[in-house]
């Protein structure tokens, strides 16, 4: 895959700090780039390779930086306490986690994207920053082994319904029709899945991150002897509603994991409060999140309208 740099960062980065509309400067990225092939976007002091087709989402993190996933301001503290050990990013995307992983950290990563595109957007972005240690698995993870629908999007989940019925075997990924289809998320396909337990069966896991739409419970499942053998520090993206259509649910997630860590809750995602003025606003601004004052607060939040997209666990082993 060609990768060329991105034009115009300097001129979208002067306008967004003058009048900051975030990726609603998508158009002007596409006219001073095209909407096709793939670029280097600067993020986080290294480079993302991303699809110029998928204008808004590459406007929205050029200009947003490490604002676009604000949770990350938690991660360094930890990752630089840890001193040996294997990290792991269980929902890797296209980089973005293991991009701010080895801005903080040198321990090597294990990185899990089981989408087929975003997997290999993943590996061009280990290759573009020449970072060593890195190793990339095209699985998904869970509570068993075999296969699993996943959905093709920007953000893959597995698959339930019709979408899962229909999933497609994909033995030859046409790059450009991957990038539309990915856009769209208009197919599913069929991907490897394993447990946790399996894949790092015998490394040593200081960290362990989870991001998959609703899924967590399973893979937390699938590594019930990672969890209590090893005891990494864990940073779990919680999907209250995505929990529930797979059977699930927040508190399922905090009964699994209590008995052995100590659990702290945040949200960022509070300007899913207010009107709708100040809610598109808020989405322009930084937000240091919110830190829960108990469990029971956490859970609360998860059940309460309108519902989080996601709410975010750390959890330390108990001593």
């Amino acid at each position: 895959m060609d990768v060329r740099p991105l034009n115009g960062t300097g001129l979208l980065r002067t306008l967004h700090g003058l009048v900051p509309l975030g990726r609603k400067y998508h158009p002007l990225l596409s006219l001073l780039n095209g909407r096709h092939g793939l670029a280097a976007l600067p993020f986080g002091g290294a480079e993302l390779v991303h699809p110029l087709a998928w204008s808004k989402a590459a406007t929205g993190l050029l200009l947003a930086g490490e604002g676009y996933v604000p949770e990350v301001r938690l991660l360094p503290p930890i990752l630089e306490s840890l001193r040996d050990g294997l990290l792991v990013d269980v929902g890797a995307n296209i980089g973005i986690y293991p991009l701010l992983f080895r801005r903080h950290s040198n321990l090597p990563i294990a990185a899990f994207e089981p989408q087929p595109l975003l997997f290999r957007l993943l590996e061009a972005c280990v290759r573009r920053n020449r970072w060593t240690g890195v190793e990339c698995h095209n699985l998904a993870c869970g509570d068993a082994a075999g296969e699993v629908p996943f959905s093709i999007g920007l953000n893959g989940e597995v698959a339930t319904g019709d979408a899962a019925r229909e999933a497609i075997r994909l033995a030859d990924l046409d790059l450009t029709e991957a990038i539309h289809d990915t856009h769209a998320a208009r197919k599913s396909v069929m991907v490897p899945l394993a447990r946790l337990d399996d894949a790092l069966a015998g490394r040593k896991v200081a960290f362990l991150k989870i991001d998959c739409e609703g899924f967590e419970f399973r893979i937390l499942s699938g590594a019930r002897r990672l969890l209590a053998e090893q005891k990494p520090i864990l940073f779990i993206e919680v999907h209250p509603l995505g929990l529930e259509k797979f059977g699930s649910s927040a508190r399922a997630v905090l009964d699994l994991l209590s008995p052995d860590y100590d659990l702290e809750g945040w949200d960022f995602s509070e300007s899913r409060f207010g009107s709708k003025l100040s809610r598109s606003l808020a989405k322009h601004r930084p937000t240091s999140g919110r830190k829960f004052g108990s469990m029971e607060a956490f859970l609360a939040a998860a059940t309460e309208e309108p519902r989080p997209t996601q709410l975010y666990l750390v959890g330390r082993p108990k001593t």
